[in-house]
């Protein structure tokens, strides 16, 4: 025949909160110690929880927290609205970089030296954003004008370092 449970067994136990005391007990475990004495916590003391009042729930109730996919859309939407004007403008610096480099080896009679990209439609902030970007050139030289203001720079940068050989010698 079936036992029947004992009458405390169908209500919950309370909560304990571990105290950190040994209550009298080894504080370290023998290799001898049993299976019950393994799992039973020595060293609790019941634990009563306090109760709210009615100001402090409806401050926790205020303070809920937001949910995990709400964090991850405020935190993405903050991402991509800080990354997509950074990547905007930097497309457009590495096109004036290139179309320099690419200015300075050319053979034609006038040669852009200085510039800035802009955007095809700057009428929107979707057009900046996506309407794609043309390179406004701002300086303008000669090609006879560059060769001599490279060759000052040369001579000037050679003159340098002869001084300081002559100052380190």
């Amino acid at each position: 025949m079936p036992e029947s449970p004992p009458a405390t067994a169908s209500r919950p136990a309370p909560p304990r909160l571990l105290s950190g005391t040994g209550g009298g007990r080894q504080a370290t475990r023998t290799a001898s110690t049993t299976a019950t004495e393994a799992t039973s916590f020595t060293a609790t003391v019941p634990f009563k929880r306090p109760e709210a009042t009615p100001s402090q729930a409806a401050a926790d109730s205020a303070a809920a927290p937001l949910p995990r996919w709400l964090k991850g859309v405020v935190i993405g939407g903050v991402l991509l609205a800080v990354g997509m004007p950074v990547s905007v403008l930097l497309s457009r610096s590495m096109l004036v970089q290139s179309v320099l480099a690419e200015q300075s080896g050319s053979k034609a009679a006038m040669v852009c030296t200085g510039g800035d990209a802009r955007a095809l439609d700057d009428s929107s902030v979707l057009g900046w954003l996506f309407g794609g970007s043309y390179f406004q050139c701002g300086d303008w030289e000669t090609r006879d004008a560059r060769v001599q203001r490279e060759r000052d720079q040369y001579e000037a940068n050679y003159l340098a370092r002869q001084r300081g050989r002559q100052g380190l010698n």
